[in-house]
């Protein structure tokens, strides 16, 4: 999920917003309902302090950021950019 934020350039607190995020959450889990998944990211990220729940999608918080900012390239050729 921090691949969003990352391929994205989100900053810390700035909105992801939805459109950006369900590509990744349908990579992620292909069998469930989206909403499921996305209720499970949220839960996941707002447990871990990456992110907070948006109207818009999902903010990006200053540990989240840090979080994101140690992803390495090679974690990003692997998931579904744009």
């Amino acid at each position: 999920m921090l691949k969003a934020f990352k391929s994205n350039g989100t900053q810390a607190d700035e909105v992801l917003g939805w459109e950006e995020i369900y590509p990744f959450l349908h990579k992620e889990d292909e069998h469930n309902h989206y909403m499921d998944v996305q209720k499970r990211a949220e839960e996941h990220l707002r447990n871990q302090g990456y992110a907070t729940p948006d109207p818009a999608g999902l903010r990006l918080t200053e540990v989240g950021y840090k979080a994101v900012q140690e992803l390495d390239d090679q974690d990003l050729s692997q998931s579904n950019a744009r």
